[in-house]
């Protein structure tokens, strides 16, 4: 992988992610060139999910004093997951949690990405040109990938915050005027073969990644 690109990715994320936490505190975000096409469509995207709604969590707990416990002295708010019986755990930051207009809550993460996200592997009728292609193959691991971080974050906020998680979110922008700011949704029969999957990644580090690094 080439450095200057991974750091110019997470640079570029980063500003997302700052700049989707300002938009829902009320600020103003003006975005700059480099970063401009990945801004476009996010606010009325984020408008429309939040539409009759309200935020509970957006890095950091939203209006929610009770919370206030979770958040360090970084200003960053971390949940955490323990399972006793195991002694198996971990912790992380989620980016939004909101309450929608059915009064369901939903877990959402922000990615950035110079290719779309896919939810399935392309096919012949899809008739994409190739490097489109190749884009959407990589986009499908990529929410592979995201589903598994949104479980775990779920299992935390619920065992943290005391809440019952309806469903879990992605929400992807892209410089792409055909893939702007999408948005991928699971239900609960998705997110409960997340969390198993996720969990048996946790079990895995805990008896067979970590016991080896810490013999090395």
């Amino acid at each position: 992988m080439n450095p200057g690109v991974a750091d110019a990715a997470a640079a570029r994320g980063t500003w997302i992610h700052e700049a989707s936490e300002n938009y829902i505190r009320g600020l103003r975000v003006v975005p700059p060139k480099n970063y401009a096409p990945y801004w476009v469509g996010v606010p009325e995207r984020i408008d429309e999910l939040l539409d009759g709604g309200r935020v509970l969590w957006s890095e950091r707990p939203f209006n929610q004093p009770k919370w206030s416990k979770y958040v360090g002295d970084d200003g960053v708010g971390r949940i955490f997951y323990y399972d006793e019986n195991s002694g198996h755990g971990y912790a992380g930051c989620c980016d939004l949690i909101y309450m929608d207009h059915n009064a369901e809550i939903i877990l959402a993460d922000f990615k950035t990405s110079a290719g779309p996200y896919s939810a399935r592997f392309p096919t012949k009728k899809h008739n994409l040109d190739e490097k489109t292609k190749k884009a959407m193959i990589s986009g499908v691991f990529k929410v592979k990938k995201t589903r598994l971080q949104l479980a775990a974050y779920k299992l935390a906020a619920e065992s943290c915050l005391g809440i019952k998680i309806s469903k879990t979110q992605i929400i992807v922008s892209t410089p792409f005027d055909e893939y702007q700011t999408q948005v991928f949704t699971f239900g609960e029969t998705e997110v409960e073969k997340d969390e198993a999957a996720w969990l048996e990644l946790v079990n895995k580090f805990f008896t067979e990644v970590r016991p080896k690094a810490t013999q090395s």
